[in-house]
């Protein structure tokens, strides 16, 4: 393979792991970071399930993660009325999903996934904090720069964009954009390209946290109480960790620059008018707040942008595609994603000459099947978010009504059903091997394509 260097934007789950991707494939890269902490802690869960686990097992990191998530993987999902009365549970979930799919669903902090992979990572003299990006140059065709605010110029051959829904990276990609015609930032338009209903917009309003074991909730549950323009998903973790989101419905959906930056009134607000809802008949929401650790808000962006490279530059992961949080996808996309694009570049790479420069144009057909591999995929992980998050906050007398007379009778090979849709379609590495995970439903890309229709046919039994 020739000399390649990819400069990382942002030392994210989607930075850092595509940085053990690289390093595990022998391709130099440079991770800078804004902030000073790689792994801080801001009060963010995430829960990884079996599309996210089975890449993280092939960089060597799911054993650990797993090891910590011991005792609290999620063993039965509950669906609750506004008043906190069980209407619907799924017991033994992770057992199923172990057999099924070879791997459970495990929440626990953001920064725990971070830390573990950046201690995976061997060379950490590759990896810069305090290195906010203030500019990039492509004016020179063979190699793009990226300027730091603190006035260092690093080189590369490619810049991936890991640096989340505010991307430094994506503005950069629009200024320097001309004469294309491309709306990289999507934020002055309402013609919604890819998901007319969401695109680049926010609906909901999301509370949340980490609380200390909150009594009255139990191990291993995933705690879904539907209310009306609200809801909330409660989760058990490890460390003695209660796992808290209230979403609630904005008085409006906001498009790009009208997506309101919440802060910590509007929070303390919104929380006010909670403290004394339900989450179990003996559990009101104030007893997990006022345990918290750590709390924050945001605003929902639900989004698959349209482009997502220019020249030398890709953005990867939220900076591309970001869910609605309710059904736990979001890293577990941005692994999926990071998996395509290396499958990508090591393929452009092994079969470019060692002694010549892998060309602009090579590069940006490598960037291009990357975004059309993955839009699709990650655009219906987007919408079933979205329509859930509607069904939870009963957003429609027909949600309501659907509540009342189907949820309480739900066939648990219905979730079977959604679950096939979900995890054998995921990407993995294709040069790394699969570490041995027995699972009756064959992921795709561990058969050959006139096996796909056979195994999904087969996989409904």
């Amino acid at each position: 393979m020739p000399p390649f260097r990819v400069l990382i934007v942002g030392g994210s789950i989607t930075g850092l792991s595509l940085a053990l991707m690289l390093e595990k494939n022998t391709i130099d890269f440079l991770i800078l970071e804004a902030y000073l902490d790689i792994a801080p802690q801001v009060g963010a869960s995430l829960g990884l399930q079996p599309n996210g686990l089975r890449i993280l097992d092939q960089l060597g990191c799911c054993d650990e993660l797993l090891e910590h998530a011991k005792g609290h993987t999620v063993q039965e999902s509950i669906y609750r009325l506004p008043n906190g009365e069980r209407i619907w549970d799924f017991r033994k979930l992770s057992d199923h999903l172990i057999e099924r799919h070879g791997y459970p669903i495990a929440f626990m902090d953001r920064q725990t996934v971070l830390q573990t992979l950046y201690n995976k990572i061997q060379d950490k003299s590759k990896i810069l904090t305090g290195k906010r990006v203030k500019a990039i140059d492509s004016s020179d065709p063979t190699v793009v720069k990226v300027i730091t605010t603190d006035g260092s110029i690093y080189s590369g051959d490619i810049v991936v964009g890991a640096d989340g829904i505010h991307s430094t990276v994506r503005q950069e990609m629009a200024r320097l954009n001309v004469n294309t015609g491309r709306d990289y930032l999507e934020e002055k338009s309402l013609e919604l390209q890819l998901i007319p209903q969401i695109a680049f917009s926010a609906t909901y309003s999301c509370v949340f946290g980490i609380s200390h074991r909150t009594p009255g909730i139990d191990a291993c549950t995933l705690q879904d109480v539907f209310n009306e323009k609200f809801s909330y998903l409660i989760a058990d973790g490890p460390g003695d960790r209660t796992y808290f989101f209230l979403f609630e419905h904005m008085d409006r959906v906001r498009f790009g620059q009208d997506i309101p930056r919440l802060t910590e009134t509007d929070r303390d607000e919104i929380v006010g008018r909670h403290l004394n809802d339900p989450i179990t008949p003996d559990v009101r929401f104030r007893d997990i707040y006022e345990r918290r650790i750590r709390s924050g808000i945001t605003p929902l962006q639900e989004h698959v942008y349209k482009y997502w490279h220019y020249g030398r530059m890709i953005t990867l992961g939220d900076a591309s595609h970001k869910p609605h949080p309710l059904t736990g996808q979001g890293a577990n996309c941005c692994l999926e994603t990071a998996a395509c694009f290396t499958n990508g570049l090591v393929k452009l790479l092994r079969s470019t000459p060692s002694e010549t420069p892998v060309s602009e144009g090579d590069i940006s057909s490598m960037f291009d099947t990357v975004q059309q591999t993955r839009q699709p995929r990650v655009r219906f992980l987007i919408e079933a978010a979205h329509k859930r998050q509607k069904l939870v906050a009963m957003d429609t007398p027909e949600h309501k009504s659907y509540v009342a007379t189907k949820i309480p009778g739900l066939p648990i090979k219905v979730v079977h059903s959604e679950w096939l849709k979900i995890f054998p379609p995921a990407v993995s590495l294709d040069m790394v091997p699969l570490p041995a995970r027995p699972h009756k439903i064959p992921y795709h890309d561990e058969l050959g394509a006139q096996d796909n229709k056979r195994s999904r046919d087969e996989s409904k039994l």
